[in-house]
């Protein structure tokens, strides 16, 4: 058992507002992370920070593509770009094993990132096209890579949700924009 920082009073393990004085517990055991002492904002901004570098050579070698032309579209759709599909798997790897903090607001950050990202990545459902068919090859892993860190950071704050009502909106809010939505045909 705990007590709140604020009026003294004894709160849950769990707890991430006193339920006495409603003050938001800080807990610095939380917040500094086992790697290094690093505090887990700043292992959210390496995460961020190593999204950003590959994104960012995702779009030097996309800049690089098209320079031969119709010769240069025909060996993508033959061959595919090594390069780009090298890295959108690196993007996904590190999606995908990018530990969860801790900390519930840090879990809550992580969460709304992986929705919003699982939510705004486009995957067609009907890919008629070279073009939608390479989205899809390039998207469909990472929407995945997104929609599951959403679920690891939704069961992990299923644990807190139980004692504190704010996170319990939270996590209903976020299973809710977590379904896909079905649209056209496929309703």
């Amino acid at each position: 058992m705990l007590n709140c920082n604020s009026c003294k009073n004894p709160i849950s393990v769990t707890s991430i507002h006193c339920e006495w004085c409603g003050e938001k517990i800080i807990r610095v055991e939380e917040i500094t992370s086992a790697n290094s002492g690093k505090n887990s904002e700043s292992s959210l901004i390496d995460f961020m920070n190593k999204l950003n570098d590959i994104e960012n050579e995702i779009i030097k070698e996309n800049d690089g593509a098209g320079t031969w032309g119709a010769l240069d579209g025909m060996l993508t759709r033959a061959f595919g770009s090594s390069k780009i599909d090298s890295l959108n798997q690196k993007k996904s790897t590190i999606i995908k094993t990018f530990p969860l903090p801790k900390h519930p607001d840090d879990l809550l950050e992580i969460c709304n990132l992986s929705v919003s990202n699982f939510k705004h990545t486009t995957v067609h459902k009907v890919a008629l096209t070279d073009k939608a068919r390479n989205e899809n090859k390039i998207n469909k892993p990472i929407k995945d890579a997104w929609k599951t860190k959403a679920e690891q950071a939704i069961n992990q704050l299923t644990i807190y949700s139980r004692t504190d009502n704010f996170i319990r909106q939270q996590v209903e809010f976020l299973k809710l924009e977590l379904v896909e939505d079905k649209k056209g045909w496929f309703k």
